[in-house]
């Protein structure tokens, strides 16, 4: 029987432990196919790179991981692996597993999201999936929402244009409640800048803040995962506002000689 071809990338880095989290959990019911960055690229949202060559290298680790590093972007990592590397779409895509949650309107700072997004744009079913913690101690729970999500994909599949952004609260397995099918909440980093000076009397700016979640229904994908739900949220980037454009051609219209 063919095992469904996995492509799995990240923004963590090829390195992160969580991308090695999520190549085991998804050889147990696949064949994943690692294409990442090289380096860190948390946060570099849906950046691609135009001005510099990219490279591609192969990275081995132990137990057998093998990949494909590139020197670029999360987003650069689909393009590359869909329209060179590869000789035809694999079945599914999967982004992670992020270490910290991608939630609110944080999500459009997202590599991890942004790589899942990529692959939708590219007609393959795609899944963004992090932790809420930035400790890499314990990926069980992360890693059994990612085959079960994986799977109901593969069986199912999602509508064109959408992706499934996954949250996995961190505790112990046991301890999570169950999924929660979500919306984008309203959870922001309120950030702000501390004024430095380096050993060479230079100044630089290193940035500061604290989350902000308001959101008090579990209807919210913060709030789901503050509750130890797995959140799971169905999300697209066609960014038109639809109820404004009547008003707006109607105002335009209007006010014309």
């Amino acid at each position: 029987m063919t095992k469904h071809r996995i492509l799995i990338t990240n923004d963590d880095g090829i390195y992160a432990p969580g991308i090695y989290a999520l190549w085991e959990a998804m050889c147990s019911i696949g064949d994943p196919i690692v294409i990442a960055p090289e380096t860190e690229q948390s946060a570099v949202g849906h950046a691609i790179t135009i001005s510099d060559p990219l490279r591609v290298v192969s990275v081995q680790r132990s137990g057998g991981f093998k990949g494909l590093a590139v020197t670029g972007t999360p987003s650069d990592c689909v393009k590359i692996a869909i329209k060179s590397i590869l000789d035809k779409k694999p079945a599914i895509l999967i982004s992670g597993i992020n270490q910290g949650a991608n939630v609110g309107k944080n999500i459009i700072y997202s590599g991890t999201v942004s790589a899942a997004t990529e692959g939708t744009i590219l007609g393959i079913p795609s899944i963004a999936i992090s932790l809420e913690s930035y400790r890499s101690d314990d990926w069980r729970g992360a890693k059994k929402t990612a085959v079960d999500l994986a799977c109901y994909v593969l069986q199912y599949g999602v509508p064109k244009g959408t992706l499934l952004n996954v949250n996995v609260p961190y505790c112990d397995p046991n301890e999570i409640k169950g999924i929660k099918i979500t919306r984008q909440g309203n959870q922001y980093f309120k950030d702000a800048f501390d004024e430095r000076t380096d050993p060479r009397g230079r100044t630089y700016y290193w940035m500061k803040g604290k989350i902000i979640d308001e959101d008090e229904s579990l209807d919210f994908d913060g709030k789901a995962v503050a509750e130890k739900y797995v959140s799971v949220t169905p999300i697209h980037f066609n960014v038109t506002n639809e109820s404004y454009i009547e008003k707006l051609n109607k105002q335009f219209t209007d006010e014309r000689p």
